[in-house]
C-alpha cells in the first residue's frame, strides 16, 4: 500500500495558497474565539471541521465525475486525493516544538491528537477489556490519551469524567444475576475507578501506631464505614439520576432518567456489534454464494450499534472538552486555555475507514452539543462525505481582519471559522478544495518557518481572578457570622420577604427554559434558547402596550398561552406561536385604540408552556411533566388579580395542551385554540369551555386525500401505479404523537382508500436525530420505486431536519423532476420565505395546508409588516382574530353585565355563539354546539420551482352570509369535502 503521508514533509511542494490557509487556521488554534469581541462572545460556539480536498481538474466537476451524463454542477466539495495526508502531517509538525534546552523534548503548543489508521490497524490487543473494544472505541481512546499528554505546560491536567465513565461502561464485564445485580456492579465499577475515596494522611497513620494498631483500626472503621457507605450511596445516586449523564438516555431514546439503565443498553449494543464483527470475520468467504439476508440484516444492525456507541463516546468527549476549555471564572487556568482541542485526520477514506466513521459521528453529534471546542482538520483520500459542504462563494464577505492578505480560499475558510467562533449556526463539516497549482516553496521553506501558533505563558495577573473570588467568599462568610445589632432579632422575627416574581410566576425548569406568565414589565423574562431574541422583543412590546391600558376603570385580561421557547440543547424550528403572538399583539394595539362609546380595554399576558407544552399542565392527560410546575394552574391563580376573561393560543394538539384546557375549564375559563387541528382536541375529553378557530383533522384529512387523488399539479410530479387511480403516498408520521400525527395518518389512509397505495414511515419529533438520515434514505427509496409523493403528517418543528437529508440523498436528488411533499403543518420559515425551497431544497416541491389566505397587501398585512418587518400568514391572522373575537364577545356581555366573570364567556358561546364573523383568517361561525367554525376555509398552497406561492385548492366558507365553496380544480369539477 502506498504511504503518501510517510514521505519527507520537508520536501513536499505545497499547493498554491495553502500557507494562507495555514495562517488562518493558526489564528483559531491560538485563540478559538479570535476576532470576537468579549461583549459579543456567545456561550455556545462550534468551529466547523475542515476537510481538505483537491480542486476538480479543468473541464470536470465532482458531480460529473460520479454521475456520468448528469448536468455538470460544481458543489464546491472538490475531489479526494491520496496525496493530501501529507499536508495534515505538515500542520501536525506546527503544533509541537523543541524545548529551550534543545534536548529533543517536544512541547505541545495546543492539545491535539493525530489519528494514525496504519498504527491502529497494526495493533493486536489481547483478550482483556481493551481487546474487546473494537477499532472505533480504541480509536477514541487513543484520541483522548493524546489530548491528555499534549496539554501545554502550565495549563493543568485534562480531566475527562464523562468519557472515562462511558468507556468504563463499555469495558465492564457481564455479571451473573438479574438487572439489579448488573446495575449495582456497574455503579461499583464506576465508583471504584473514579470516585474520591476516604483516606488518612501518613501523619495520622503514624499516630495510630503510637495508640496501637488494633484500637486505632477499630476507631478508624467506626468513623469511616458509615461515611464511606453514605458517600458511595450518594455518588451512585448522582451518577444514575444526576443531570450530567441524562443526555445518554436521550441519545439512546431510553425512557426515564436512569443513566445505569441507559449504560446497560449501551454496553449491550457494543457487545452485539463486536460479536457480529467477529462472526463476519470468521465466516467462510464464498464469492459465488448468494448474500444471506439474515446475515446482511444482522450486519446492518451491528453497523448501527457501532455508530451509536461511537456517537455516545464522542459526545461524552466533547462535553468534557467543553468543560475543560472553560474552567470556572476563579480558576488560574481559565486565561491560559484559549486554544481549541485539535483533532487531525490524515486519511478520511471510504465508509469503512475509522477516520471516516469518526467524522460521520462528529457531523451527527456536533450540531446537538452546542459548545464544541474541537477543531477537526482532515484530508479526503477516498469519496467525499455527502454532508461536507463547500466553502461559501466569493460573494460572502470575509470576517477576517486582513482580507486583502489572503487568497480566495483562505478568506472563505476565515469566514466559516469566524461564523462558528461567534456562535452563528454553521455546517458541521466544510470541504476545502486546494489548488492543483504548486506554490512557490516547500513545507520546510514556508509553513515550517512561519510559526504563529503560540501557547499562552503563565502570567502573574492570572492569579487575580482566584484571589478576588476567595476574598469575595470570605467577605460573604464573614457577613453571615456577624454579631447581630440591637433590634436585629425583631427584624428576623418579622414577616418573611415575599418570593421573587421569577420564582413564583416564571420558574426555571430542567430544560433550561423559563416557563410561566409575564405582562412584559414584571421582571419575568421567558425568552430562552435559539429564538430568545425574537421573544424578548415581543415581551418588550407587550410591556409597552399593557402600560397604556387604564386599570383604574373596567378592563379584562386575555392570556396568550403556547410553547414559546425550546430547551437549551434543542435545535427545533421556531415555534409557530411567535406569529400568532404577533397577531394578538397587533389586535390588542388596534382594539385599545378604538374610540367606541362602550368598550372593554384589553390587557394581555403571555404564558409560556415550554417546549412540547410539557410544563403547561400537570397530572391527568399530561404524563411527561414530572416537576411541580403547572402554568395552567398559574393562570387560574391570577384570575381575580388580573381580571382574566379567557385564554387564546395553545397552538399544538397534544395531551398536555388538552389537560391545560381541562384545568382551565374547571374554573370556567374559555380557551380559544389557534393553529390546533387534532381531532381529539374537540372530541372525547374535550372540555365544554374549549373552542378553536381551525378545522379539525377529520375534514383536513379528507381535503388532502381529495387533493392527492385529483390535483393536476401533483399528478405532474408523480405516476399512478398499475391497478390504482392515484399515486402512491409515502406517509411520514410520528406513531407516538397520538393527538395529531398518528390521528392524521389514520384519517388520511381511510380517506385515500384504495385509490393509491400508502406506505407508512415512522419519524418522531423527540427521537434520536441520528436516525433521520436512515428515515430519509427509506423515503427516497420508496419514492424511487413507486414514483409517488410524500404525505408529511409530522410536526413542523422537525420538517427542516427531514428536508435536509432528503435533499442530500442521492436517490432523491436524481429522481426525475422534483419530489412532491404534501404537508398538513409546514415549517413557518418556509411559509414566510418560500424562496428558501428553491434555494435550499431544490429537489422537493412543497404543497401545504393553510386555514386562510390573508391579503398581504391589505390593511392587516400592511400593518403587520410595518409593526414587525415580516410578512403575515395564516398563523398571524388566527392570533389576530382570536383576540378580536374575544373583544367582540366581551363588549356584548358587558352591556348587560359589566362585572362579568370568565364563565359568562362560556355561557355566551354556548347559547349565542359567533355567527359569520369576518376575520383575517376567514369567515367563522362557531359555538351553539360547534367547537370549531363550520365549513372553515381550507387552502392548499404550492411553492413553485421559482420560489413563489400559488393556491391550488380553496374549500369552505370564504364570503360572509354566502354558501361555502364546494368545488375546486382548474374547471371547478372536483367536490370539496365538507364537515360531517
Amino acid at each position: 500500500m502506498p504511504q503518501h503521508h510517510r514521505t519527507n514533509e520537508n520536501d513536499l511542494v505545497l499547493p498554491s495558497g495553502f500557507d494562507d490557509i495555514v495562517r488562518v487556521i493558526d489564528r483559531y488554534v491560538a485563540d478559538r474565539r479570535t476576532g470576537v469581541p468579549h461583549g459579543r462572545r456567545h456561550p455556545r460556539h462550534r468551529l466547523p471541521a475542515l476537510l481538505l480536498t483537491r480542486e476538480p481538474a479543468p473541464g470536470t466537476t465532482a458531480d460529473a465525475a460520479t454521475a456520468p451524463g448528469a448536468p455538470p454542477t460544481d458543489t464546491g466539495q472538490g475531489e479526494p486525493d491520496p496525496a493530501l495526508p501529507a499536508l495534515v502531517h505538515v500542520y501536525h509538525h506546527r503544533l509541537v516544538r523543541l524545548d529551550a534546552g534543545g534536548t529533543g523534548h517536544l512541547a505541545s503548543l495546543a492539545p491535539h491528537a493525530l489519528v494514525d489508521e496504519e498504527l491502529l490497524a497494526c495493533e493486536h490487543p489481547g483478550e482483556g477489556a481493551e481487546g474487546r473494544d473494537g477499532p472505533h472505541v480504541r480509536l477514541l481512546d487513543r484520541v483522548a490519551r493524546q489530548l491528555r499528554v499534549t496539554m501545554p505546560d502550565g495549563s493543568g491536567t485534562l480531566r475527562l469524567p464523562e468519557f472515562d465513565a462511558c468507556l468504563s461502561v463499555l469495558r465492564a464485564p457481564i455479571v451473573d444475576g438479574d438487572v439489579r445485580d448488573e446495575r449495582r456492579a456497574l455503579r461499583d465499577r464506576i465508583y471504584d475507578k473514579y470516585a474520591w475515596k476516604f483516606g488518612f494522611a501518613a501523619e495520622v497513620g503514624a499516630l495510630g501506631e503510637e495508640l496501637g494498631a488494633r484500637h486505632w483500626s477499630a476507631l478508624v472503621r467506626l468513623v469511616t464505614t458509615p461515611l464511606a457507605w453514605l458517600w458511595r450511596w450518594s455518588y451512585g445516586l448522582r451518577v444514575d439520576r444526576g443531570a450530567r449523564f441524562r443526555w445518554v438516555g436521550v441519545m439512546l431514546d431510553e425512557p426515564g432518567r436512569s443513566f445505569l439503565d441507559a449504560a446497560l443498553s449501551l454496553r449491550d449494543a457494543h457487545l452485539r456489534s463486536r460479536a457480529q464483527d467477529r462472526a463476519d470475520r470468521e465466516a467462510p468467504a464464498d464469492a459465488g454464494a448468494p448474500a444471506d439476508p439474515a446475515r446482511s440484516a444482522a450486519s446492518a444492525v451491528s453497523a448501527r450499534d457501532e455508530a451509536v456507541v461511537r456517537q455516545v463516546l464522542l459526545t461524552a468527549l466533547i462535553h468534557d472538552l467543553a468543560r475543560a476549555a472553560r474552567p470556572p471564572v476563579w480558576s488560574v487556568r481559565r486565561p491560559r486555555r484559549r486554544w481549541p482541542f485539535v483533532l487531525l485526520l490524515p486519511t478520511v477514506g471510504g465508509d469503512g475507514s475509522p477516520s471516516r466513521g469518526l467524522l460521520n459521528s462528529f457531523s451527527a453529534v456536533a450540531e446537538e452539543t452546542g459548545n464544541c471546542p474541537l477543531l477537526v482538520l482532515g484530508a479526503a483520500t477516498a469519496d467525499i462525505p455527502p454532508y461536507a459542504v463547500g466553502l461559501p462563494g466569493p460573494g460572502v464577505p470575509s470576517q477576517d481582519s486582513r482580507p486583502s492578505t489572503y487568497g480566495a480560499t483562505a478568506r472563505a475558510v476565515a469566514s466559516v471559522l469566524a461564523a462558528g467562533a461567534s456562535g452563528q449556526s454553521a455546517e458541521a463539516v466544510r470541504a476545502v478544495p486546494l489548488s492543483r497549482v504548486p506554490g512557490n516553496g516547500t513545507s520546510a521553506e514556508r509553513p515550517a518557518t512561519q510559526r504563529t501558533v503560540r501557547s499562552r505563558e503563565r502570567r502573574a495577573s492570572d492569579w487575580l481572578r482566584p484571589v478576588v473570588a476567595a476574598a469575595a467568599v470570605l467577605a460573604v462568610v464573614a457577613g453571615l457570622f456577624q454579631v447581630p445589632w440591637p433590634g436585629a432579632a425583631h427584624t428576623r422575627a418579622g414577616a418573611a420577604p415575599a418570593p421573587r416574581a421569577t420564582d413564583t410566576w416564571c420558574p426555571k425548569v430542567a430544560t433550561g427554559e423559563r416557563v410561566g406568565i409575564t405582562d412584559g414589565s414584571d421582571g419575568c423574562e421567558l425568552a430562552h434558547g435559539l429564538y430568545a431574541d425574537e421573544l424578548r422583543s415581543l415581551e418588550a412590546r407587550l410591556g409597552r402596550q399593557n402600560a397604556e391600558v387604564d386599570r383604574t376603570g373596567p378592563y379584562r385580561t386575555l392570556v396568550f398561552f403556547a410553547p414559546l421557547s425550546v430547551g437549551s440543547t434543542s435545535r427545533r424550528a421556531v415555534p409557530t406561536g411567535f406569529q400568532m403572538l404577533r397577531g394578538a399583539l397587533l389586535a390588542q394595539k388596534q382594539v385599545n385604540g378604538l374610540n367606541l362609546k362602550s368598550q372593554m380595554p384589553v390587557r394581555l399576558l403571555v404564558a409560556n408552556a415550554g417546549e412540547y407544552f410539557t410544563f403547561g399542565s400537570r397530572g391527568g392527560l399530561n404524563t411527561k411533566n414530572h416537576s411541580r410546575v403547572d402554568v395552567a394552574r398559574m393562570i387560574v391563580d391570577r384570575i381575580h388579580r388580573d381580571r382574566i376573561a379567557g385564554v387564546i393560543g395553545l397552538t399544538q394538539s397534544r395531551p398536555e395542551s388538552l389537560q391545560a384546557a381541562v384545568e382551565l375549564d374547571a374554573r370556567g375559563v374559555t380557551v380559544l385554540g389557534t393553529g390546533v387541528s387534532g381531532q381529539p382536541m374537540v372530541e372525547g375529553d374535550s372540555p365544554v369551555s374549549y373552542f378553536q378557530l381551525s378545522a379539525p383533522d377529520a375534514r383536513v384529512a379528507r381535503v388532502m386525500a381529495s387533493f392527492a387523488r385529483r390535483s393536476p399539479r401533483l399528478a405532474a410530479l408523480t405516476k399512478v401505479p398499475q391497478g390504482h387511480t392515484a399515486p402512491a403516498a409515502v406517509l411520514v408520521f410520528d406513531p407516538h404523537d397520538t393527538y395529531f400525527s398518528a390521528d392524521l395518518k389514520k384519517r388520511f389512509t381511510d380517506a385515500y382508500g384504495s385509490a393509491g397505495p400508502v406506505h407508512p414511515v415512522p419519524y418522531g419529533e423527540s427521537g434520536n436525530d441520528s436516525r433521520t438520515p436512515s428515515v430519509a434514505a427509506g423515503i427516497c427509496a420508496l419514492i424511487h420505486r413507486t414514483d409517488g409523493f410524500v404525505l408529511y403528517a409530522g410536526r413542523s418543528s422537525v420538517m427542516y431536519d427531514l428536508f435536509y437529508y432528503l435533499q442530500n440523498d442521492k436517490q432523491c436528488r436524481t429522481h426525475r423532476g422534483r419530489i412532491a411533499v404534501l404537508a398538513e403543518s409546514a415549517a413557518p420559515g418556509l411559509v414566510l420565505h418560500p424562496e428558501l425551497m428553491a434555494r435550499e431544497y431544490g429537489s422537493l416541491s412543497l404543497f401545504y395546508n393553510q386555514f386562510s389566505l390573508p391579503d398581504d397587501k391589505g390593511p392587516f398585512g400592511a400593518d403587520f409588516r410595518k409593526a414587525y418587518g415580516v410578512s403575515s400568514d395564516g398563523d398571524a391572522a388566527s392570533g389576530y382574530d382570536a383576540l378580536k373575537v374575544f373583544f367582540k364577545v366581551m363588549n356584548e356581555i358587558a352591556v348587560t353585565d359589566p362585572q362579568f366573570t370568565p364563565s359568562a364567556v362560556v355561557t355566551f358561546l354556548q347559547s349565542t355563539g359567533v355567527t359569520d364573523y369576518v376575520g383575517e383568517s376567514g369567515i367563522m361561525t362557531f359555538g351553539k354546539g360547534h367547537k370549531y367554525p363550520v365549513n372553515k376555509e381550507i387552502d392548499i398552497r404550492e411553492i413553485t420551482g421559482d420560489g413563489t406561492t400559488i393556491t391550488d385548492l380553496t374549500c369552505g366558507a370564504v364570503v360572509a352570509k354566502a354558501a361555502p365553496v364546494t368545488r375546486w380544480g382548474p374547471s371547478g369539477n372536483f367536490l370539496c369535502p365538507e364537515d360531517d
